[in-house]
């Protein structure tokens, strides 16, 4: 069996939607019910590589139904797993400079156990640190602001840390990269996310419908996911094989029409 990590770095905002209001808004993004951290079910995400497969690369041709399963009446079971694609950084914009890209020990934890599971190695470290306090570069005695609150230095980046996080994605993260507080990292993941109105407009008088009004949520472009990908070496390498240096972007999600949901597939080296 083969198994590997996928980074999903967000090239565009992404709608997840969940299907239901939560008395707030309208259409809520998907989100893990333990910690809130917002999230994209396995089968949303294997939904949207089996969408790939019969859309956008049928020059391929893979056998969608052997890869991705059949549900017919004389149909299999799938020869690939998917598992949810895990919030890793989050985008948070800075009052003293450019945005930050945020994570936490907890998600890194994770990340660890993950890569574990994986057979991947995890040497990077996972620092400590209390509320109100983050480790990043160049971050002076004045600190930080993110959002409306301030952050004060907390200590210095690991370079192993870094370095393991780029693997997934993302390019020169140094100058980027915060760690914060668990607690912390909890606020901004339920409170720094889009929530963007929206209307329907009469055709022919040009003027809003009636009660054509609703709050949508989406989670920012520059988001960093990943998601684990195990199954016959045939199948995953069928899976890997629909991206390349020149092909490396996938859509997942909702409101595909106006550009949401397109992310860069990066496979993480073991």
């Amino acid at each position: 069996m083969k198994q590997t990590i996928l980074g999903l770095r967000a090239e565009t905002s992404i709608h997840a939607g969940t299907g239901q209001n939560n008395g707030v808004i309208d259409m809520p993004i998907m989100r893990e019910a333990h910690t809130g951290y917002p999230c994209v079910f396995g089968s949303a995400v294997k939904g949207a590589f089996r969408a790939h497969a019969e859309v956008r690369r049928k020059d391929l041709n893979i056998n969608i139904k052997k890869v991705f399963g059949d549900a017919g009446e004389e149909g299999n079971a799938s020869n690939i797993s998917m598992t949810d694609a895990r919030l890793l950084l989050l985008p948070v914009r800075s009052l003293t400079g450019h945005f930050k890209l945020v994570t936490c020990p907890a998600i890194l934890q994770r990340l660890k156990r993950d890569m574990q599971m994986m057979d991947m190695q995890a040497s990077f470290d996972i620092p400590e640190l209390d509320s109100q306090k983050v480790i990043g570069k160049d971050i002076g005695k004045e600190g930080i602001f993110l959002e409306e609150f301030k952050f004060t230095y907390g200590g210095e980046l690991s370079k192993s840390l870094v370095k393991a996080l780029e693997s997934f994605g993302v390019e020169s993260l140094e100058n980027q990269l915060i760690v914060m507080h668990n607690d912390d990292f909890a606020w901004f993941t339920k409170n720094a996310t889009a929530v963007t109105p929206h209307i329907a407009i009469d055709s022919e008088t040009k003027t809003v419908k009636g009660s054509a009004l609703w709050y949508e949520e989406t989670l920012p472009s520059d988001a960093l996911l990943y998601t684990m990908l195990m199954g016959d070496d045939e199948h995953v390498d069928s899976v890997l094989g629909m991206f390349s240096a020149d092909k490396p972007f996938i859509q997942m999600g909702g409101n595909e029409t106006v550009g949401m949901g397109w992310c860069k597939v990066q496979e993480v080296a073991a």
